[in-house]
């Protein structure tokens, strides 16, 4: 019976979407993000997918969206100029996002524009909430985002094509090429992305009449123009086996979207911001009966150019792993590894002296399961950074099932890590303000949950729950002591409660998909450690960190019609140390699709998702206006 219920939790995980959606899914058993091999010496830490629909319905969009539709993160955004994530309050460069053995997140900023990575390109979103320094190492202190990319294995020639367009000179063309012999693939994944974002808002910041009134006014310079392309080839030396290449070239410009002020008194302001990026990594991986083998390599080149300047903000990275994952017995096993990186910067407000610094992680990992109900896993990771000290970082975690029957099972969870941050290169070199001898931020990570599961020939769904409490010290800004530098100044607290539901019903030809996430996260200073610390706000929620954060969504299916409604709730946030607040914000969205299959091997979809229903003027970063309601329509063309 219990054979019986886990197949029902995988046929009911899948998107209502139609056959085509559904093969593409079930064909996979390689899942990069959330796959055996992430998941297994991780017990207690909470590791989700992303739904194979919400993604999917997102595939026109960015990252940014995706989490703020269907996630409790926390986003902060400027209508497509930089959005940044707050994972469990944390700051943005406290989460590490990750493409393959890459964490694309910049070394002299810290942090990824998650406006600029395109959906379009990956094949599904992992999350991992709370401390991942032991897995992902520095810069995950309040989690870490997997792009998930899989391998298909296609004989012969599969593609894809895709328009969309909406309000505001939005437009997105795209196209997935998929071929090979069973043995050896190659796929292209290319998408051109563009808006002329000149939408209309209400500006609170001018008045135009002299009179005390407000007016209407048209975002101004703040357009998009993104492109990118991902190119694989893989090889399948047979059924235990295979050679992974990736290469990731991508291309952002944007103009950086001005606030309400200077658009209304300075219209013709124009900043511009390029991104370049070339990121490529190869993996050999070898899955035998006992022994498993990985080996990787690769390489990063970022570069920056503000206002068309000559002035270099680049890095490049030449990046190494090996890792070996060894059964002991049936129900334990041993997992150890080495990453290797060396970084070489060329900036111009860097010391001309620092030429490249290496970076080496040793890391350990065990666990046991105790008569299939209890598992126990130990983590280690030391990281060790020239002419820097890092601190060891070690983790302990278990799941338990307690409770099990026909139709359900309730678990409990719980994890105890350590995690760090090495300061960026701007904050240690930057010249004026840099300061190489700061410490690297520290944080304890614990964490407890459970889970409730339930599963019958008509309705499968879960009830989690999980509280957390995070202590950063170290906790590093840059203050202004009559020139800016970077300190180490603050000891950060976050804490709270997150609950998600999720089910399905199937009844017949219907089907329908309903859930929620909500976070309750306040996070507060605890300490300062510098000259203006009365200043501080010690004691008082965290700016841009709402209190209260929670999604509901719906999502109905009948034959090959799918519609879906989401609602997301923003608390108030103080977006500086001092009393001005963002008000809080409810945004309804809406999506429909319709799935034509014209042959065995040419399926046609056509998509609509409609934004901001209820045409609200509001702000994600304090100043700058977002747009109201709005529209995007995609053509999706599959065929062999």
């Amino acid at each position: 019976m219990r054979c019986k219920l886990l197949v029902v939790f995988l046929v009911a995980s899948l998107p209502v979407l139609g056959d085509d959606v559904v093969r593409d899914s079930v064909r996979v058993e390689e899942v990069v993000v959330t796959g055996h091999s992430i998941s297994r010496f991780q017990a207690g830490s909470k590791i989700e997918k992303v739904k194979q629909a919400q993604f999917l319905a997102m595939q026109d969009g960015s990252l940014e969206q995706l989490l703020l539709r269907y996630t409790p993160v926390a986003v902060k955004g400027m209508a497509g100029s930089l959005s940044t994530i707050r994972l469990r309050g944390t700051s943005p460069d406290h989460t590490s996002i990750n493409f393959g053995g890459i964490n694309i997140n910049s070394l002299t900023l810290g942090h990824s524009n998650v406006s600029n990575v395109p959906m379009y390109l990956f094949d599904e979103i992992g999350l991992q909430y709370g401390s991942a320094s032991v897995v992902n190492g520095s810069g995950s202190i309040g989690g870490a985002i997997h792009l998930g990319m899989n391998n298909y294995w296609v004989d012969g020639l599969k593609a894809e094509l895709r328009v969309a367009n909406g309000s505001f000179g939005e437009q997105l063309y795209g196209t997935k090429l998929f071929y090979g012999n069973g043995k050896w693939e190659g796929v292209t994944r290319a998408f051109y992305y563009a808006k002329a974002n000149d939408f209309p808002f209400y500006n609170t910041t001018y008045d135009y009449d002299k009179k005390g009134d407000f007016g209407e006014d048209v975002q101004q310079n703040a357009s998009i123009d993104n492109k990118g392309v991902i190119q694989e080839f893989n090889y399948r030396f047979n059924e235990r086996s295979a050679l992974t290449f990736k290469a990731w070239f991508e291309h952002d410009w944007h103009e950086i979207q001005q606030n309400m002020q200077t658009n209304a008194l300075q219209p013709n302001v124009r900043e511009t911001l390029m991104d370049e990026h070339v990121r490529l990594w190869s993996e050999y991986t070898s899955k035998q009966q006992r022994v498993s083998w990985l080996v990787g390599a690769g390489y990063v080149y970022d570069n920056s150019v503000h206002n068309q300047s000559t002035d270099n903000i680049a890095t490049q990275r030449v990046l190494g792993k090996a890792e070996a994952d060894y059964k002991l017995g049936i129900n334990n096993g041993i997992k150890t590894g080495v990453s290797l990186k060396s970084i070489y910067p060329d900036v111009y407000a860097y010391d001309t002296d620092l030429s490249h610094e290496n970076w080496t992680d040793l890391y350990l990992s065990y666990f046991h399961s105790f008569f299939n109900k209890l598992t126990l896993t130990i983590n280690i990771r030391q990281a060790f950074v020239t002419n820097y000290s890092v601190p060891l970082t070690p983790a302990l975690g278990f799941s338990f099932n307690a409770v099990s029957g026909d139709s359900y099972v309730w678990s409990f969870t719980g994890n105890v890590s350590r995690s760090y941050r090495v300061p960026t290169f701007n904050d240690r070199y930057w010249i004026p303000g840099g300061n190489p001898d700061l410490k690297p931020e520290k944080g304890m990570n614990y964490e407890l949950g459970t889970k409730l599961s339930y599963a019958s020939e008509q309705l499968v769904g879960h009830l989690k729950l999980n509280a957390f409490y995070l202590d950063v010290d170290n906790w590093l800004l840059w203050v202004n002591n009559g020139g800016w530098e970077a300190q180490n100044v603050q000891r950060v607290q976050s804490k709270g409660l997150e609950i998600s539901t999720d089910w399905n019903w199937i009844l017949g030809q219907y089907g329908l998909n309903s859930g929620m996430n909500y976070t309750y996260n306040p996070v507060v200073r605890k300490a300062a450690n510098n000259s203006n610390s009365e200043n501080m706000a010690i004691g008082r929620q965290l700016e841009y960190v709402p209190l209260h954060r929670g999604v509901l969504y719906v999502n109905g299916s009948y034959k090959n019609i799918m519609a879906g409604l989401d609602a997301s709730y923003t608390d108030e946030q103080y977006i500086s140390q001092g009393d001005k607040m963002l008000p809080e914000l409810v945004l309804l969205n809406a999506q429909l699709a319709y799935r034509c299959q014209i042959n065995r091997d040419n399926v046609l979809r056509i998509a609509g998702s409609f934004n901001n229903l209820t045409n609200k003027d509001y702000q994600s970063s304090y100043g700058y206006p977002m747009p109201r309601a709005n529209y995007r329509v995609s053509i999706t063309y599959n065929f062999k």
